[in-house]
């Protein structure tokens, strides 16, 4: 990647500079192209010095397509690229990059001077995943409403169009008839199991080693000994997902990848500190080592018993049966040619590497890793990737074993060793919170509430970082990392929510949508009427946060006969609406009442009504309960629910039948 001061330089050579009788700002250098279009150079940076314009439409789309340029999906604010628009009214923005040599940089000048374009440069996939689809959406968005207006609904939708923009434009455009709902949410299944979506529910007992990172007792199954690591929780894993740095790459050829077995390997004991030292070890030497074994020396021992009888002249006291087997596979199994996976941990991998050499023994080494074979690291990342990326299973923890062919994920792990250009950043990636304010936002986030900044993220204008408590790794949140939590207004006002988070979430209202349920009618009542008249006397007498959505009538959109919505309203009211408006009015069953409009009814038609009333041989007066004088002076506050009226049309009818 060319560096801040050589782009400067090959700028000016394609005839960018700064005007005559101007002055470059001080954070960076300015290069005038033509048609009022400048570009900016960040003085003495290492990552994506160069800062376009933004550009949409067939320009945008041109640049994105360029191979060997890379545009980050975060925009980065200054002051200093004073010829760029405003954000929001705030500071000028461009979108930073990283450009791959002189001739990728021509490229982008050709483009924004709108000259011919050399077609070999812009080869990029435009299936690729279009970063400037995500960034029309906040990094940081809850959707709020009162229950049953269809928020976690509305999240499968959002987290699609996020994550796979180009599908969304081919497929899910008619989302709402049944057909392509069903293909979201299939489309949204696939995401999920890619690792690109994760959805999680906050809840009391929900904390921070849920979350970010907790330490986890268990036991190794190769030893028995009990070990306490650190597990990453939801939100770092998915982070560690959205960071694709890598830090080698070399290829291998495509077409003889059938003739290689896949093997995973794990590098020392990922629940200790020992797997980092090993696996550095590795990548600085370019082999592989296996612990068992230890120092002895395996020449000539080609087969399993001649392994064990080795492995025991050596070390007389070895009970376990797979040390030998393992020795005997590393050894004699494994060939030249084939292909290890190093894991991290059971669920990620940290590296793909090629055997290029025999087994050899390691002398004179002060640990216990003397087992070698000689490798070419062909994929290293800088964060570990999940598993589910190149196979449909997690991995055991044996230390080394052959991949299923059936679960593995052949055409990507073939387009991770065989591409020229290694990946270097990932798609968009989407974390479903739902019920948010549910959670204790403090003991959940913890200190990384302020990463979730746009400015705060890696890569941004003021990028920050924190060193987690449990691991000591050094954590930023990534920018193509996108939060959607769910909110019921029900539960908690946006008034009581903490306000770190509502600093940093943008805030989606989603009211009851009566027209939704418009051309719906049963008992002769339209559905729209029927939730609207009863949401607004909640309004009046309570307030908007708790009002009914439509998503709890939906149902009878689908349902060709009236007698199939009588009785599927029956079961609305009975298991829905009623006990949503005693947990609403906390059991005043006179005011339940008036939201049902039931004092205009008569009394069989009431879903609420005195306790007197339609009561057993057993229910008493007032005046049989107290005394005269007490009677007097009391108002008999007993109320039941009437079941027959769930039955009768006029019970639902005079809901929206209003007498005046």
């Amino acid at each position: 990647m060319l560096t801040a001061d050589e782009i400067h330089t090959e700028l000016k050579k394609l005839g960018c500079d700064i005007k005559p009788g101007e002055h470059h700002p001080f954070y960076a250098y300015e290069h005038y192209v033509g048609n009022d279009i400048y570009l900016y150079v960040k003085r003495k940076v290492k990552k994506e010095p160069l800062v376009l314009p933004p550009r949409g439409g067939q320009i945008g789309r041109d640049l994105r397509n360029i191979a060997g340029l890379h545009i980050s999906a975060q925009p980065s604010k200054n002051s200093n690229y004073r010829r760029f628009p405003k954000r929001n009214g705030q500071s000028q923005f461009g979108y930073p990059a990283e450009v791959a040599n002189a001739d990728v940089l021509k490229e982008v000048v050709n483009i924004l001077r709108g000259q011919q374009t050399d077609s070999s440069l812009t080869e990029r996939e435009n299936a690729q995943p279009n970063k400037e689809d995500a960034m029309q959406f906040p990094l940081n968005q809850i959707l709020y409403g009162p229950p049953g207006t269809g928020k976690t609904y509305r999240t499968t939708d959002l987290a699609v169009q996020i994550t796979d923009p180009e599908w969304y434009r081919e497929n899910g455009t008619q989302s709402d008839s049944e057909e392509n709902r069903a293909a979201l949410k299939a489309r949204f299944d696939e995401l999920v199991q890619e690792e690109r979506i994760r959805f999680t529910t906050f809840h009391q007992s929900f904390a921070y080693e849920d979350f970010i990172e907790g330490i986890r007792a268990e036991s190794d199954p190769e030893t028995g000994e009990l070990h306490y690591p650190v597990r990453d929780g939801v939100f770092k894993t998915l982070c560690k997902n959205a960071d694709k740095r890598v830090i080698a790459h070399q290829t291998i050829s495509p077409e003889s990848l059938a003739d290689r077995a896949v093997w995973k390997m794990s590098l020392g004991n990922s629940q200790t500190a020992e797997a980092g030292e090993v696996f550095t070890e590795c990548l600085e030497n370019d082999y592989v080592l296996l612990g068992w074994g230890e120092d002895a020396d395996f020449s000539g021992c080609d087969d399993y018993e001649s392994v064990k009888k080795r492995y025991l002249e050596h070390n007389p006291s070895e009970k376990q049966e797979y040390a030998f087997r393992a020795v005997n596979t590393f050894r004699n199994h494994v060939k030249e040619g084939d292909l290890l996976v190093i894991s991290d941990g059971n669920s990620r991998f940290r590296a793909i590497a090629e055997v290029t050499g025999p087994h050899r023994t390691l002398e004179e080494k002060p640990d216990w890793f003397h087992q070698a074979r000689n490798v070419k690291w062909l994929q290293v990342y800088e964060s570990s990737r999940p598993v589910s990326e190149l196979y449909a299973s997690q991995f055991t923890q044996m230390t080394l074993y052959k991949l299923k062919p059936s679960k593995l994920k052949t055409n990507r792990l073939l387009e991770m060793v065989s591409t020229d250009s290694p990946e270097e950043s990932a798609p968009p990636h989407v974390l479903i919170i739902d019920e948010i304010n549910r959670g204790n936002i403090a003991r959940i986030f913890g200190e990384l509430i302020t990463l979730l900044e746009p400015s705060k993220r890696a890569g941004a204008s003021d990028a920050q970082s924190v060193t987690l408590p449990y691991s000591k790794e050094q954590f930023s949140v990534p920018s193509n990392v996108f939060i959607i939590g769910t909110m019921n207004t029900a539960d908690k006002s946006l008034a009581q929510l903490d306000l770190a988070l509502r600093r940093r979430f943008s805030f989606v209202e989603m009211l009851p949508d009566p027209i939704s349920l418009s051309d719906i009618t049963v008992y002769d009542i339209p559905l729209d009427t029927l939730l609207d008249m009863i949401n607004q006397r909640i309004e009046v007498l309570l307030d908007s946060d708790h009002q009914i959505g439509h998503a709890y009538f939906i149902e009878l959109a689908d349902m060709e006969s009236e007698s199939e919505r009588q009785v599927a309203l029956r079961q609305i009211f009975r298991d829905k609406v009623i006990p949503l408006l005693q947990e609403y009015f906390f059991e005043d069953y006179e005011r339940i009442g008036w939201v049902l409009n039931d004092p205009a009814k008569a009394s069989e038609h009431k879903f609420i009504t005195p306790g007197t009333t339609g009561a057993n041989a057993f229910t008493r007066n007032l005046t049989d309960l107290f005394p005269g004088k007490i009677a007097e002076q009391l108002t008999d506050s007993r109320f039941r629910i009437n079941e027959t009226a769930f039955d009768e049309a006029e019970a639902y009818q005079q809901i929206v039948g209003m007498h005046r």
